[in-house]
């Protein structure tokens, strides 16, 4: 083993989580309940700020797509599923050296994608009109909004939620349309459930250089 394999590489980065899945109403999942049959799910991270050692990746958009193994909420974390994972072609070689293993190996430990079908380089758009989200790939597209609360004004929220230790200020959203076409599956769905939330997390690990 090298001497490099043995590095434990610090990292840290911080942003904004969008995510639709194939759920009617609010996802089971978020209240610890079963589904009828595994769900899917189509995943955007903003990092707004970040870096890998010394190698800043802010302003980088990362997308994960997750065909789940198991219809089973225990099992959601344990195993996850399989899916294609794909990075802004905008990236540089230096923060691909870093993002492409740290999404594909799951460095955060909370990630879905445990078998990762491919990683691509694409182009990412996220648009946003007032309360409404827009994300755009090659391979698939996102549309929701944020939705409002019994104020009018403020989106409703989940407290205390079972994912908090991924994720914080979990915004219940509207998802209008995804579809998503690629590694085999051709999905295309209407009226879903989705979120809006933050992340902040930071660790060492050698996984880099798996």
């Amino acid at each position: 083993m090298s001497k490099q394999t043995k590095e434990r590489i610090n990292w840290n980065i911080k942003g904004v989580w969008y995510e639709a899945c194939a759920a009617e109403g609010h996802c089971s999942m978020y209240f610890g309940r079963n589904m009828e049959s595994p769900c899917k799910s189509f995943q955007l991270f903003q990092i707004i700020e970040g870096k890998f050692q010394d190698v800043d990746v802010g302003g980088v958009l990362a997308i994960n797509v997750i065909d789940l193994f198991s219809p089973k909420a225990a099992d959601l974390m344990a195993k996850g599923g399989e899916g294609g994972i794909y990075i802004s072609k905008d990236a540089s070689e230096e923060q691909r050296k870093y993002l492409e293993p740290f999404f594909v190996n799951n460095i955060p430990g909370g990630l879905l994608v445990r078998k990762a079908l491919g990683i691509k380089y694409v182009d990412i758009t996220l648009e946003q009109e007032g309360n409404t989200y827009k994300i755009k790939m090659p391979y698939g597209e996102m549309n929701l909004s944020l939705a409002p609360g019994g104020d009018g004004k403020n989106p409703q929220r989940i407290e205390n939620s079972l994912f908090s230790m991924m994720f914080s200020d979990i915004k219940i959203c509207n998802t209008h349309s995804w579809k998503y076409n690629d590694f085999g599956k051709n999905w295309e769905f209407t009226n879903r459930s989705g979120a809006i939330a933050d992340f902040n997390l930071q660790g060492k690990s050698r996984k880099f250089f798996q």
